[in-house]
């Protein structure tokens, strides 16, 4: 009986940033260049693309997402890169600084990459993988209870204890993620930033509280399985 299960802290993804739009330092008379504010949006958005690009990559290759929510994710990562690219060529025609600065300030309120979509794509894969190994480790329970009632050495209390708390441990998890892949998804960007790391904190807690959940339960199975192999009488040796 394989309990192996990816739990590992890089299923949480990255860590949030913070994506202010920078603008250039301002001349002994504070102003700004026009060609300068050009250049440090612009680059803030090449930026974010390549960020996009990045993030659809690591969506192809997560296995648990599901279909309906990788839909999600790759809608809003194309639609964020199509927006994102007019924005650049809208900041290259800008005749005025200020239109560059708001320009800059919809780069950031408007697609939140670094402090939103990002987390997003990592938490729903995060989310997803918990999910799973939920649903796997109920099953294991069941299969150890069923080995236990069937192997009187091994069914001690002991090994009941530890699957009572295997149950225990998985229905935390189950309790602490239920809901969050539908929450993250519904989070928009917005010029609220502190608002929009709160609530992706939150999720984020949430999710890491699930993993440390299921690795105690993990640990529990691993116990009860030992318990139950220690009980086979060893096989003879010619």
């Amino acid at each position: 009986m394989s309990i192996r299960l990816r739990l590992s802290a890089a299923v949480l993804g990255s860590a949030i940033a913070v994506g202010a739009a920078a603008m250039p330092a301002q001349a002994a008379d504070g102003t700004v260049s026009l060609q300068k504010a050009k250049d440090t949006v612009t680059a803030g958005i090449i930026g974010r693309l390549s960020t996009i690009k990045d993030l659809q990559t690591r969506l192809a290759s997560f296995k648990d997402v599901g279909d309906a929510n990788e839909t999600t994710l790759s809608t809003l990562l194309a639609q964020d890169a199509t927006g994102l690219t007019a924005l650049k060529t809208k900041v290259a025609g800008e005749t005025t600084v200020a239109a560059v600065k708001a320009d800059g300030k919809s780069m950031v309120d408007d697609y939140r990459i670094y402090l939103l979509v990002a987390p997003k794509v990592h938490l729903v894969n995060a989310l997803s993988v918990e999910a799973d190994a939920v649903t796997r480790l109920r099953k294991v329970h069941d299969a150890l209870a069923d080995r236990l009632a069937k192997d009187a050495q091994a069914d001690t209390q002991a090994n009941k204890d530890l699957l009572a708390d295997l149950a225990s441990e998985v229905t935390a998890a189950d309790t602490a993620i239920d809901g969050k892949i539908a929450a993250v998804l519904a989070l928009q960007p917005g010029p609220d930033g502190k608002a929009i790391t709160a609530q992706v904190k939150a999720i984020s807690s949430s999710a890491h509280d699930a993993r440390n959940d299921l690795r105690k339960a993990v640990q529990d199975a691993k116990k009860v399985r030992d318990a139950i192999k220690a009980t086979k009488p060893a096989k003879a040796t010619k």
